[in-house]
Protein backbone atom coordinates (compact mmCIF):
# COMPACT_ATOMS: atom_id res chain seq x y z
CA UNK A 1 0.00 0.00 0.00
CA UNK A 2 2.91 2.21 0.68
CA UNK A 3 4.18 2.09 -2.70
CA UNK A 4 0.40 2.29 -4.81
CA UNK A 5 1.46 5.85 -6.24
CA UNK A 6 3.37 5.57 -9.27
CA UNK A 7 4.70 2.23 -8.01
CA UNK A 8 7.46 4.86 -5.85
CA UNK A 9 7.20 4.85 -1.75
CA UNK A 10 4.30 7.61 -0.37
CA UNK A 11 6.20 9.97 1.01
CA UNK A 12 4.43 12.05 3.59
CA UNK A 13 5.28 15.47 5.51
CA UNK A 14 4.18 15.67 8.93
CA UNK A 15 3.82 18.54 10.92
CA UNK A 16 2.79 18.43 15.02
CA UNK A 17 4.36 20.67 17.64
CA UNK A 18 3.89 18.06 19.91
CA UNK A 19 6.99 15.23 20.25
CA UNK A 20 4.90 12.96 21.37
CA UNK A 21 2.57 12.72 18.33
CA UNK A 22 5.03 13.05 16.22
CA UNK A 23 7.04 10.09 17.61
CA UNK A 24 3.91 7.47 17.65
CA UNK A 25 2.76 8.26 14.33
CA UNK A 26 6.12 8.14 12.72
CA UNK A 27 6.84 5.19 14.62
CA UNK A 28 3.54 3.50 13.14
CA UNK A 29 3.70 4.69 9.88
CA UNK A 30 7.45 4.00 9.12
CA UNK A 31 6.64 0.14 10.16
CA UNK A 32 3.84 0.27 7.35
CA UNK A 33 6.55 1.38 4.81
CA UNK A 34 6.01 5.13 4.20
CA UNK A 35 9.13 7.30 4.47
CA UNK A 36 8.26 10.44 7.04
CA UNK A 37 9.94 13.36 7.36
CA UNK A 38 8.73 15.84 10.81
CA UNK A 39 8.70 19.47 11.14
CA UNK A 40 7.15 21.13 14.16
CA UNK A 41 6.17 24.44 13.08
CA UNK A 42 4.09 25.25 9.92
CA UNK A 43 6.91 27.68 8.70
CA UNK A 44 9.63 24.62 8.98
CA UNK A 45 6.96 22.79 6.83
CA UNK A 46 6.55 24.93 4.38
CA UNK A 47 10.46 25.54 4.39
CA UNK A 48 10.32 21.69 3.31
CA UNK A 49 7.67 21.68 0.48
CA UNK A 50 9.53 24.38 -1.38
CA UNK A 51 12.71 22.06 -1.83
CA UNK A 52 10.70 17.80 -1.19
CA UNK A 53 8.43 16.29 -3.12
CA UNK A 54 5.67 14.98 -0.94
CA UNK A 55 2.35 13.28 -1.50
CA UNK A 56 0.51 13.32 2.06
CA UNK A 57 0.65 16.25 4.75
CA UNK A 58 -0.75 15.34 8.00
CA UNK A 59 -1.03 18.91 9.79
CA UNK A 60 -2.09 19.66 13.17
CA UNK A 61 -4.71 22.14 13.23
CA UNK A 62 -2.75 24.29 16.21
CA UNK A 63 0.60 24.80 15.24
CA UNK A 64 2.87 27.37 17.35
CA UNK A 65 2.90 30.82 15.18
CA UNK A 66 1.63 30.11 11.51
CA UNK A 67 -2.04 28.23 12.26
CA UNK A 68 -2.57 24.73 10.47
CA UNK A 69 -5.46 25.88 8.06
CA UNK A 70 -2.47 28.93 6.70
CA UNK A 71 -0.38 26.05 6.33
CA UNK A 72 -3.05 23.76 4.32
CA UNK A 73 -3.97 27.56 1.96
CA UNK A 74 0.22 27.85 1.27
CA UNK A 75 0.40 24.17 0.34
CA UNK A 76 -2.37 23.96 -1.80
CA UNK A 77 -0.69 27.16 -3.40
CA UNK A 78 2.43 26.01 -3.78
CA UNK A 79 1.90 21.80 -4.22
CA UNK A 80 -2.07 21.42 -5.06
CA UNK A 81 -0.98 18.13 -6.10
CA UNK A 82 -0.24 17.10 -2.13
CA UNK A 83 -3.19 15.85 0.21
CA UNK A 84 -3.63 17.25 3.27
CA UNK A 85 -5.31 15.64 6.05
CA UNK A 86 -5.58 17.44 9.00
CA UNK A 87 -5.28 17.03 12.99
CA UNK A 88 -7.77 18.48 15.47
CA UNK A 89 -9.16 17.61 18.75
CA UNK A 90 -12.32 17.28 19.32
CA UNK A 91 -13.84 20.60 20.37
CA UNK A 92 -12.53 22.19 16.95
CA UNK A 93 -14.05 19.75 14.68
CA UNK A 94 -15.92 22.72 13.43
CA UNK A 95 -12.39 24.21 12.24
CA UNK A 96 -11.62 20.94 10.48
CA UNK A 97 -14.51 20.85 8.43
CA UNK A 98 -13.68 24.35 7.23
CA UNK A 99 -10.79 23.02 6.04
CA UNK A 100 -11.72 20.46 4.32
CA UNK A 101 -13.72 23.07 1.96
CA UNK A 102 -10.64 24.33 1.81
CA UNK A 103 -8.94 21.44 0.35
CA UNK A 104 -8.37 19.02 2.81
CA UNK A 105 -8.77 15.60 1.68
CA UNK A 106 -9.58 14.21 5.64
CA UNK A 107 -9.10 14.57 8.81
CA UNK A 108 -8.79 12.88 12.52
CA UNK A 109 -9.26 13.73 16.11
CA UNK A 110 -7.13 13.88 18.69
CA UNK A 111 -6.37 11.25 20.69
CA UNK A 112 -5.48 9.55 17.34
CA UNK A 113 -6.54 6.38 16.74
CA UNK A 114 -3.52 5.19 14.36
CA UNK A 115 -5.70 2.74 12.64
CA UNK A 116 -8.02 5.05 11.48
CA UNK A 117 -5.50 7.23 10.18
CA UNK A 118 -3.61 4.36 8.51
CA UNK A 119 -7.27 3.86 6.64
CA UNK A 120 -6.92 7.90 5.71
CA UNK A 121 -4.05 7.77 3.90
CA UNK A 122 -4.66 4.31 2.57
CA UNK A 123 -8.01 5.75 1.11
CA UNK A 124 -5.82 8.48 -0.44
CA UNK A 125 -3.38 6.21 -2.05
CA UNK A 126 -5.75 4.59 -3.35
CA UNK A 127 -7.83 6.99 -4.89
CA UNK A 128 -4.31 8.40 -6.13
CA UNK A 129 -3.56 4.84 -8.14
CA UNK A 130 -6.95 5.05 -9.49
CA UNK A 131 -6.57 8.43 -11.08
CA UNK A 132 -3.25 7.33 -12.09
CA UNK A 133 -4.51 4.68 -13.95
CA UNK A 134 -7.69 6.30 -15.40
CA UNK A 135 -5.54 8.86 -16.36
CA UNK A 136 -2.86 6.68 -18.01
CA UNK A 137 -5.97 4.52 -19.80
CA UNK A 138 -7.02 7.95 -21.56
CA UNK A 139 -3.50 8.74 -23.00
CA UNK A 140 -2.99 5.69 -24.47
CA UNK A 141 -6.40 5.53 -25.82
CA UNK A 142 -5.67 8.64 -27.22
CA UNK A 143 -2.45 7.80 -28.58
CA UNK A 144 -3.92 4.95 -30.33
CA UNK A 145 -6.51 6.78 -32.25
CA UNK A 146 -4.00 9.66 -32.77
CA UNK A 147 -1.48 11.00 -35.45
CA UNK A 148 1.57 12.05 -32.78
CA UNK A 149 2.71 15.01 -34.99
CA UNK A 150 -0.67 16.73 -35.90
CA UNK A 151 -3.07 15.62 -33.30
CA UNK A 152 -5.59 14.62 -36.21
CA UNK A 153 -6.97 10.75 -36.05
CA UNK A 154 -4.76 8.34 -37.70
CA UNK A 155 -5.76 6.14 -40.45
CA UNK A 156 -6.63 3.22 -37.81
CA UNK A 157 -9.22 5.24 -36.33
CA UNK A 158 -10.29 7.37 -39.65
CA UNK A 159 -11.82 3.74 -41.26
CA UNK A 160 -13.42 2.88 -37.64
CA UNK A 161 -14.87 6.42 -37.75
CA UNK A 162 -15.89 6.32 -41.65
CA UNK A 163 -17.74 2.84 -41.40
CA UNK A 164 -19.39 4.29 -38.41
CA UNK A 165 -20.58 7.36 -39.81
CA UNK A 166 -21.82 5.79 -43.60
CA UNK A 167 -23.48 2.96 -41.53
CA UNK A 168 -25.66 5.59 -39.73
CA UNK A 169 -25.84 8.09 -42.52
CA UNK A 170 -27.68 5.01 -44.91
CA UNK A 171 -29.76 3.37 -41.90
CA UNK A 172 -31.23 7.14 -41.64
CA UNK A 173 -31.21 8.42 -45.40
CA UNK A 174 -29.00 10.80 -44.57
CA UNK A 175 -26.03 12.71 -46.82
CA UNK A 176 -22.53 12.92 -46.38
CA UNK A 177 -19.55 14.15 -48.05
CA UNK A 178 -15.65 12.98 -47.75
CA UNK A 179 -12.47 15.14 -49.18
CA UNK A 180 -9.00 13.42 -49.90
CA UNK A 181 -6.17 16.50 -49.18
CA UNK A 182 -3.30 16.09 -50.36
CA UNK A 183 -0.40 18.92 -50.21
CA UNK A 184 1.08 20.11 -53.92
CA UNK A 185 4.72 19.60 -54.41
CA UNK A 186 5.22 18.12 -50.90
CA UNK A 187 9.00 16.21 -51.51
CA UNK A 188 9.94 19.65 -53.30
CA UNK A 189 9.32 21.37 -49.93
CA UNK A 190 10.65 18.22 -47.84
CA UNK A 191 13.71 18.43 -49.89
CA UNK A 192 14.64 22.38 -50.25
CA UNK A 193 13.42 22.86 -46.84
CA UNK A 194 14.18 19.84 -44.52
CA UNK A 195 11.81 17.61 -43.30
CA UNK A 196 10.85 19.39 -39.88
CA UNK A 197 10.25 22.11 -42.07
CA UNK A 198 8.18 19.69 -43.82
CA UNK A 199 6.37 18.61 -40.48
CA UNK A 200 5.86 21.87 -39.18
CA UNK A 201 3.99 22.68 -42.73
CA UNK A 202 1.73 19.04 -41.89
CA UNK A 203 0.72 20.53 -38.47
CA UNK A 204 -0.23 23.80 -39.25
CA UNK A 205 -2.17 22.72 -41.95
CA UNK A 206 -4.02 20.68 -39.51
CA UNK A 207 -4.46 23.59 -37.22
CA UNK A 208 -6.17 25.42 -40.71
CA UNK A 209 -8.43 22.21 -40.98
CA UNK A 210 -9.78 22.43 -37.23
CA UNK A 211 -10.31 26.16 -37.23
CA UNK A 212 -12.26 25.40 -40.71
CA UNK A 213 -14.72 23.03 -39.89
CA UNK A 214 -17.30 22.01 -37.26
CA UNK A 215 -16.69 20.11 -34.40
CA UNK A 216 -18.57 17.20 -35.54
CA UNK A 217 -16.47 16.99 -39.23
CA UNK A 218 -14.05 14.06 -38.87
CA UNK A 219 -10.06 15.39 -39.17
CA UNK A 220 -7.81 12.61 -39.96
CA UNK A 221 -4.43 11.89 -41.35
CA UNK A 222 -4.70 9.21 -44.00
CA UNK A 223 -0.72 8.96 -44.31
CA UNK A 224 1.97 11.34 -45.54
CA UNK A 225 0.89 14.40 -46.79
CA UNK A 226 -3.01 13.20 -47.42
CA UNK A 227 -5.53 14.11 -44.92
CA UNK A 228 -9.14 13.25 -44.81
CA UNK A 229 -12.28 14.94 -43.60
CA UNK A 230 -15.48 13.42 -43.18
CA UNK A 231 -18.19 15.61 -43.35
CA UNK A 232 -21.27 14.23 -41.78
CA UNK A 233 -24.82 15.61 -42.89
CA UNK A 234 -23.15 17.62 -45.74
CA UNK A 235 -24.04 17.90 -49.45
CA UNK A 236 -21.45 18.20 -51.60
CA UNK A 237 -22.05 21.78 -52.16
CA UNK A 238 -21.58 22.75 -48.89
CA UNK A 239 -18.31 20.52 -48.61
CA UNK A 240 -16.86 22.09 -51.81
CA UNK A 241 -17.37 25.36 -50.24
CA UNK A 242 -15.23 24.47 -46.72
CA UNK A 243 -12.78 22.99 -49.08
CA UNK A 244 -12.50 26.51 -51.27
CA UNK A 245 -11.75 27.79 -47.66
CA UNK A 246 -9.39 25.55 -46.50
CA UNK A 247 -7.58 25.92 -50.04
CA UNK A 248 -7.51 30.27 -50.20
CA UNK A 249 -6.31 29.57 -46.21
CA UNK A 250 -3.22 27.43 -47.19
CA UNK A 251 -2.31 30.08 -50.00
CA UNK A 252 -2.30 32.98 -47.81
CA UNK A 253 -1.10 31.83 -45.01
CA UNK A 254 1.50 28.76 -45.56
CA UNK A 255 3.04 29.72 -48.97
CA UNK A 256 1.70 25.92 -50.16
CA UNK A 257 -1.33 25.25 -52.21
CA UNK A 258 -3.65 21.59 -51.53
CA UNK A 259 -5.38 19.71 -54.19
CA UNK A 260 -8.83 18.16 -52.90
CA UNK A 261 -10.68 15.59 -53.86
CA UNK A 262 -14.73 15.17 -52.86
CA UNK A 263 -17.30 12.07 -53.44
CA UNK A 264 -20.40 11.78 -51.64
CA UNK A 265 -22.90 9.57 -50.00
CA UNK A 266 -25.23 7.84 -51.00
CA UNK A 267 -24.66 10.53 -54.46
CA UNK A 268 -21.76 8.13 -55.89
CA UNK A 269 -21.91 5.06 -53.42
CA UNK A 270 -23.27 3.67 -50.41
CA UNK A 271 -20.20 1.81 -49.22
CA UNK A 272 -17.43 3.29 -47.58
CA UNK A 273 -14.14 2.22 -49.17
CA UNK A 274 -16.05 2.94 -52.32
CA UNK A 275 -16.36 6.51 -51.15
CA UNK A 276 -12.79 6.71 -50.12
CA UNK A 277 -11.63 5.31 -53.36
CA UNK A 278 -13.51 7.84 -55.30
CA UNK A 279 -12.27 11.01 -53.23
CA UNK A 280 -8.76 9.60 -53.91
CA UNK A 281 -9.40 9.38 -57.32
CA UNK A 282 -10.79 12.91 -57.67
CA UNK A 283 -8.42 14.46 -55.74
CA UNK A 284 -5.33 12.42 -58.24
CA UNK A 285 -7.78 13.98 -60.98
CA UNK A 286 -7.36 17.31 -59.90
CA UNK A 287 -3.35 16.94 -59.41
CA UNK A 288 -2.63 15.66 -62.83
CA UNK A 289 -4.65 18.60 -64.46
CA UNK A 290 -2.80 21.37 -62.30
CA UNK A 291 -2.97 21.21 -59.08
CA UNK A 292 -4.53 23.47 -55.83
CA UNK A 293 -8.19 23.16 -57.02
CA UNK A 294 -11.23 21.21 -55.54
CA UNK A 295 -12.19 17.63 -57.72
CA UNK A 296 -15.84 16.38 -57.12
CA UNK A 297 -15.78 12.51 -58.48
CA UNK A 298 -17.59 11.85 -61.45
CA UNK A 299 -17.66 8.78 -62.95
CA UNK A 300 -15.92 10.23 -66.33
CA UNK A 301 -12.95 10.47 -63.53
CA UNK A 302 -13.10 6.79 -63.60
CA UNK A 303 -12.24 6.04 -66.95
CA UNK A 304 -9.32 8.89 -67.12
CA UNK A 305 -6.15 7.01 -67.16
Amino acid sequence: MAEAMGKKPVRILLVDDEHETLDLITEFLVEKGYELTRASSGEQAVALVEKEAFHIAIVDLHLPGMTGSELLNLIKEQRPHIQVIMITGYGTIRDAVECMKLGASDFITKPILLDHLHLAIARIVEEGRLKEEAELASYYKTLSRTDELTGLYNFRHLITMLKSEATRHIRYGRIMSLAMIDIDNFKDYNDSKGHEEGNELLSRLAHIFRHNTRNCDILARYGGEEFVIIFPETSLEEAVVVSERICGTVVVSLDASVTIGIAGLPQHTKDFNDLLRMADKAMYWGKNHGKNQIVVYSEAIDTCR
